[in-house]
């Protein structure tokens, strides 16, 4: 079974779509932030969150259930493909529904391979994975860039080390991003 959580107007076929408004008419009225998910255990294969994760679990004791509530439902090697708006963008900082940005080393705090690492040395990482008994890593990763930067550059060629150096230094450049997010059990 693959999921569309938070699906909104975004009604795909070939997935289950959840939303908390019935407004929209998905196939489930569940609120994200409610527990348990009316799914069984390792019974779903592909999670799609589709500028959904920014919008819950302001409180971290919820975001961790909303984790873990991943996890359980999710079979070994799932896929979680998550698209966010990028949090140095205005996109993410005008909206007051955003209540928390999504990163790529956010998301790695819920990988043991990593934690078991950052203990090794001595790391200041929070080690979410092994506190919370879940285990995912980041498979890939994708900037969508924002167009006006793009078209800074009109017909020359954006090199990756100066998209990088932006990334880091200015607002404004990737629009959003999209990560795969692998569920590892056993």
């Amino acid at each position: 079974m693959k999921l569309n959580l938070g699906s909104g107007s975004k009604i795909l076929d070939g997935y289950t779509n959840v939303d908390k408004y019935d407004y929209y008419k998905p196939d489930i009225v569940h609120d994200l932030e409610n527990f348990p998910y009316p799914f069984e255990d390792n019974s779903i294969d592909e999670i799609l969150l589709s500028h959904v994760l920014e919008h819950i679990g302001q409180s971290p004791d919820i975001f961790l259930e909303i984790i873990k509530e991943f996890y359980r439902i999710c079979k070994n090697n799932s896929l979680i493909k998550i698209i966010v708006p990028h949090p140095r963008h205005d996109e993410f900082i005008a909206d007051p529904t955003h209540v928390r940005p999504i990163t790529i080393l956010g998301l790695q705090l819920f990988d043991k391979d990593l934690n078991l690492e950052w203990e090794k040395q001595n790391g200041a990482n929070t080690p979410l994975a092994l506190i919370n008994n879940v285990n995912f890593k980041v498979k890939n990763v994708k900037y969508n860039l924002d167009p006006n930067y793009v078209q800074k550059f009109k017909n020359n060629k954006i090199e990756k080390t100066q998209v990088d150096k932006d990334v880091k230094e200015l607002n404004n450049v990737v629009k959003e991003i999209v990560i795969d997010w692998q569920v590892i059990k056993g």
